[in-house]
C-alpha cells in the first residue's frame, strides 16, 4: 500500500519554503492546487515541481463541489489541468469524474488519469454503479472517498473494493471511508484491494485522515511477521 501525502501552499512563499524532508516517508506527493487562487496556480507550479523533482506527483484541483476550496466552471477546470499537464507532465492528474463529466471526453488521451468521486455527506446507495462506471473507463486509478453513516457503510465500501479488484486485478483502486468511523478503511487497503492511502502532515484535508508518521507505524505493524 502506497502512502500519499499532500502539499497545500496558499501562496508563493509557502511553496518556496516547503520542508521537503517531511515527506521522506511518502510514496506519492499530492499537490492540492485548490488552496491557491486560480490565477496563481501556474505561477507557483515551478516551485512545486522543482522542490519535488524525482518524486511521483499527483496534480489535484479539488473543487468545492467535492469538498475542495475552489469554484471553477468546467472550462476553467479542464483548461488548468491541460496546461499543467502540457508543461509539467505530472505522474497523475486527478479528474473529478461525476462533477465534470460534461468535459470528460477532452481527457480521453490522458494516460495518467485518476478518476475520482468524493461524497462528504454520505455513502450513496448507488456506490456500486459509481465503481462500475469509472472502472469501465480504465483510468490509471479509480479513487472513491465517501462518508459513512454506519458500520455497514464502511463494510460496503470495503466489500465493493474487494469485489471490483478481484474482477479487475490490473486496475488500481484508492478507496476511503471517511471520518473516525471509516478510519479502518485507511489501514485495510492490502486486504481489500485499495492500493493507496492518504495521510495528513500538519492538518487534515479530509475527515479521519491519519498523520504520515502514524500511518508508517501502522503499516510497519501490519507488515511485520512478528
Amino acid at each position: 500500500m502506497k502512502i500519499v501525502a499532500p502539499i497545500m501552499p496558499s501562496n508563493f512563499e509557502e511553496a518556496q519554503s516547503i520542508d521537503v524532508s517531511k515527506y521522506d516517508g511518502a510514496d506519492l506527493i499530492e499537490w492540492r492546487a485548490d488552496f491557491l487562487p486560480k490565477e496563481d496556480i501556474l505561477t507557483i507550479a515551478p516551485a512545486i515541481f522543482e522542490n519535488f523533482a524525482g518524486r511521483e506527483i499527483i496534480f489535484t484541483l479539488r473543487t468545492d463541489r467535492e469538498g475542495g476550496n475552489i469554484n471553477l466552471t468546467d472550462e476553467e477546470y479542464i483548461a488548468i489541468i491541460k496546461e499543467i499537464n502540457a508543461i509539467y507532465n505530472p505522474d497523475f492528474i486527478d479528474f473529478e469524474y461525476f462533477s465534470h463529466k460534461a468535459v470528460f471526453n477532452e481527457m480521453l488521451d490522458f494516460p495518467n488519469l485518476i478518476l475520482s468521486y468524493h461524497n462528504f455527506e454520505e455513502t450513496p446507495e448507488n456506490l456500486m454503479e459509481a465503481f462500475s462506471e469509472m472502472t469501465k473507463l480504465a483510468p490509471r486509478v479509480v479513487k472513491i472517498a465517501v462518508m459513512p453513516k454506519s458500520q455497514q457503510d464502511v463494510l460496503d465500501l470495503m466489500n465493493y473494493t474487494r469485489g471490483f479488484k478481484a474482477l479487475n486485478p490490473e486496475q488500481i483502486y484508492a478507496t476511503i471511508s471517511m471520518g473516525r468511523l471509516g478510519r479502518l478503511s485507511r489501514f485495510a487497503g492490502d486486504v481489500v484491494g485499495s492500493s493507496w492511502t492518504f495521510v495528513s502532515l500538519d492538518s487534515q484535508v479530509a475527515p479521519g485522515q491519519v498523520s504520515l508518521n502514524d500511518m508508517k507505524k501502522v503499516i510497519e505493524i501490519l507488515e511485520s511477521d512478528k
